[in-house]
């Protein structure tokens, strides 16, 4: 076997000496740079992504805070006009349930006067029918003419009676 001869150490190890340095040259001036540069950018962009986060976080809060302010407030603003309408209302209903109870009072103001019109009717000529069932009565019962003012004064007393 060739690599088990000691003749050919030398040169190996002279090969190997060459060929580390140069590859050490290779990776400390060439790669190893560009690898630092790519990681320091990368490290840069992510810091960079974390920092506009946090912007954006705080902005987001931000916004959030507003809208629930300008809820809250458009909730109030709500609730003022739907009070405000609610009295509106209130009061619009409040006149018509008026304007209803005169209609009724003189309506009712009305129908008492037409009732107790009529009943005076009724009266008078209850009374007037009185007197002369009155008379018929007295003629036929005693056979004898009773005059209008007598049968009045009976009827007018009975009348007065109850």
């Amino acid at each position: 076997m060739p690599q088990m001869e000691f003749a050919h150490y030398p040169p190996q190890l002279v090969w190997l000496t060459i060929t580390f340095v140069v590859l050490y040259f290779l990776m400390a001036r060439v790669v190893l740079p560009r690898i630092a540069d790519v990681l320091e950018s990368r490290e840069q962009r992510i810091a960079n992504d974390i920092e506009r986060a946090e912007v954006m976080g705080h902005e987001a809060e931000a916004a959030e805070r507003e809208y629930e302010r300008i809820a809250a407030k458009t909730h109030a603003d709500a609730q003022g006009i739907a009070a405000e309408m609610r009295e509106k209302l209130q009061a619009q209903q409040a006149a018509r349930i008026a304007e209803l109870d005169k209609r009724l009072a003189a309506d009712a103001a009305k129908a008492e006067a037409e009732i107790n019109e009529a009943r005076e009717k009724a009266m008078n000529d209850l009374g007037s029918l009185a007197k002369e069932l009155a008379q018929a009565a007295v003629a036929k019962l005693l056979g004898r003419d009773v005059g209008e003012p007598e049968a009045a004064k009976a009827v007018d007393a009975e009348m007065n009676r109850n």
